[in-house]
């Protein structure tokens, strides 16, 4: 077995279902991989760009438009592969909170993570919205200071916290971040161009078992349900897992549906590139080569 680890931007939940039923159904290993799910609580301190860069044999994820950053900053890496489709990132605000849509933000308080704050200001400009009548806090916030009104809405995924906000009895408002010029994917899964050039097979190997480990996934809800919660400390609830899975099933199966799990689209990256550029997210254009690397797909 080739030992390989994958570095996590979160901890392990549903979000990485596809990922679990990889290792636990034998798909990984099939492949002759013996693949290690590094959550971040295992490197407190490192960020996944930093840890792929310098893991050797590994990948990790984390969002695309991050990875563009990364490349034009001088970082060596590439996308492979996109876990999610679609983003799940949202606005949460609070049911009864008078937020209904982006146009609604002017004159609230917004908390965000740094890897969503620049994906919002964008949309916000495609939509014609000036975002100076917006105060941010980028970083350095907890969802109970949306509970407490500290925040008038703040960054989630509908994975995640809308979930753990209704255990604490806090209705949720979710409020999309998106625009047709702008279709991120989540999640997007990247390595070293060493390892690349390097390693091909084994990141096609990987690649492969992470696409059937979510084909596994979403065509057995319940057993999946049942196999987050064992290893999962947030989503510990197979009931509750079974819903947030079924609500992801779109993210991955996107337009394309099932079998085409983890694929990217060179045309939708492109235009992608083109509106991160445009917008600022990025100081420069981009070119698709330097960014992706499709031979897995």
């Amino acid at each position: 077995m080739t030992p390989f680890r994958f570095f996590l931007d979160w901890e392990v939940n549903c979000q990485f279902a596809g990922l679990l039923r990889a290792r636990e159904d034998g798909l990984f290993a099939r492949a002759g991989l013996a693949v290690d799910l590094v959550p971040p609580s295992a490197c407190p301190g490192a960020g996944v760009l930093e840890l792929v860069r310098q893991g050797g044999l590994c990948a990790g994820c984390m969002e695309d438009n991050l990875i563009v950053r990364a490349v034009l900053a001088g970082g060596d890496v590439r996308a492979i592969g996109a876990t999610m489709q679609d983003s799940p990132m949202v606005l949460m605000t609070a049911r009864e909170g008078g937020i209904a849509d982006l146009a609604g933000l002017a004159g609230r308080r917004v908390a965000m993570h740094a890897d969503g704050i620049h994906l919002l200001r964008t949309v916000l400009a495609l939509h014609a919205i000036d975002a100076s009548t917006i105060a941010f806090q980028v970083g350095g916030w907890t969802l109970d200071q949306l509970i407490d009104g500290s925040f008038d809405a703040v960054q989630g995924y509908t994975t995640t916290e809308p979930h753990n906000l209704k255990r604490l009895g806090f209705a949720t408002r979710l409020v999309p971040v998106r625009h047709h010029r702008m279709h991120p994917w989540a999640q997007m899964m990247f390595a070293t161009n060493s390892v690349i050039r390097e390693r091909p097979e084994i990141l096609s190997a990987f690649v492969t078992a992470c696409r059937d480990g979510w084909i596994a996934a979403m065509t057995d809800l319940p057993g999946t349900a049942r196999l987050v919660a064992a290893h999962s400390r947030e989503h510990d609830d197979p009931a509750e897992n079974r819903v947030i899975l079924q609500s992801m099933v779109p993210l991955i199966a996107g337009d394309r549906g099932l079998e085409h799990a983890v694929s990217m689209d060179p045309g939708r990256w492109c235009r992608n590139l083109e509106t991160y550029a445009r917008s600022g997210i990025v100081d420069r254009l981009a070119a698709y080569d330097q960014v992706v690397c499709d031979a897995f797909m």
